[in-house]
């Protein structure tokens, strides 16, 4: 899905959602005013929060969703996370003033006035209509994998279960027991209070790069292991930035191969990854050479070797020292866990066997180079030939 139709699908549920919750908050309030239903007008209030949330929500998904630029090169999905954040932190708040109303209320139990019936009514169309707006929102949130609809959702769910303690306390209230009108309220804070948890720590576990869960560092193991010419993982990073996870991977490879199908590699690595996992946004592919020590970090191998232009030096200076009448047309290094192998092409076919050995005697000075090889390159391919 583009993310053009992922914005306008988050945008229409949180609409829908919004103007249920004005509806359905108002009439919550002014029916629990007529009824006198101290819970019903919390829950009512709830409902009005839940409106206010989802205009944040409308705000910060369409922040969210817009593409990478100069300053956010990795998007801007860290503003879904913080939008999370301060969710939770309005779920707190709501908490604390339901939890204080009814604190204050319960001091004086004589004062407190019996609900009328008609307020089960008013209890169980929000139940019923908090309940479809949550697996509604749900959908769309697990489709597009976002975080902050996810929260919106448990948000509408949260008002839903609300809306079943203020029912129970109503019923309750008419049998002689005023007091469990007021519990209901305690009891739908301690529900917000949760989910505002809930939602707060699962985001600071992304702002702060949390990796991803050892389960699904396997399943991604596996399927870099289960693509064509790569040997092993030296190791997986992973981070999350608005749902999505940013991964970086150390790719075992034959030492021998081109740079250009290290590259191939990895990015077919890449393509089997997003192509099997629809949260991974991006892969960044480091590709290490496979030796016999597979399991050093990455960095570590060949600190004791010299660098390709020392190298470079040693070969046509032994080459000269030699005095070869036949020109070196290319060289390439393969390095190895504890040593080098150099393969050497040159120009003419007047490059014999006894010249190669003699030159590889040259290189036995040097420990660290442990394989020569030298090929002649028989012609000169046009430069817009193609292999038919």
């Amino acid at each position: 899905m583009s993310s053009v139709s992922a914005k306008q699908e988050a945008t229409r549920v949180t609409l829908v959602g919004m103007w249920l919750d004005i509806v359905l908050g108002v009439s919550k309030i002014v029916g629990g005013i007529i009824t006198q239903s101290f819970a019903l007008v919390t829950d009512g209030i709830h409902s009005l929060t839940d409106a206010i949330t989802d205009i944040f929500v409308l705000i910060v998904a369409r922040i969210a969703n817009t593409s990478a630029d100069e300053e956010h090169q990795y998007g801007h999905g860290r503003f879904e996370t913080l939008g999370t954040i301060v969710m939770g932190i309005i779920f707190f708040i709501t908490a604390g003033i339901l939890l204080y109303d009814s604190y204050q209320r319960l001091r004086y139990p004589s004062d407190l006035a019996i609900p009328a019936l008609s307020g089960i009514g008013i209890a169980i169309v929000s139940i019923a209509g908090k309940e479809w707006i949550y697996h509604y929102t749900l959908r769309v949130a697990t489709r597009l994998n976002s975080s902050l609809l996810r929260a919106n959702a448990w948000h509408s769910r949260s008002d839903a279960i609300s809306s079943i303690a203020v029912l129970i306390g109503i019923l309750a209230a008419q049998q002689g027991y005023p007091w469990m009108d007021t519990v209901a309220g305690i009891f739908v804070a301690l529900i917000i209070a949760k989910i505002a948890w809930e939602l707060c720590a699962d985001s600071l576990k992304e702002l702060v790069d949390t990796s991803i869960p050892p389960q699904r560092r396997r399943q991604i193991e596996e399927c870099i292991i289960s693509t064509s010419g790569i040997m092993g993982v030296t190791s997986i990073r992973s981070r999350q930035s608005g749902g999505k996870i940013i991964l970086e991977v150390h790719l075992l490879v034959s030492p021998r191969i081109s740079v250009s199908e290290g590259h191939r590699l990895g990015e077919k690595v890449t393509k089997a990854l997003c192509g099997s996992f629809s949260d991974i946004s991006d892969v960044i592919v480091h590709i290490d050479p496979e030796t016999h020590e597979q399991h050093l970090l990455p960095g570590s191998h060949y600190t004791h070797l010299p660098d390709r232009e020392e190298l470079l030096e040693i070969v046509h200076q032994q080459w000269q020292e030699l005095a070869i009448d036949t020109e070196i047309e290319t060289i390439s290094l393969h390095y190895l866990e504890e040593a080098v192998e150099i393969e050497i092409t040159v120009k003419n076919k007047s490059f014999n066997k006894q010249l190669g050995q003699d030159f590889q005697a040259k290189l036995e000075q040097f420990p660290y180079i442990a394989t020569l090889r030298i090929y002649n390159k028989l012609f000169e391919a046009q430069a817009n030939s193609k292999l038919s």
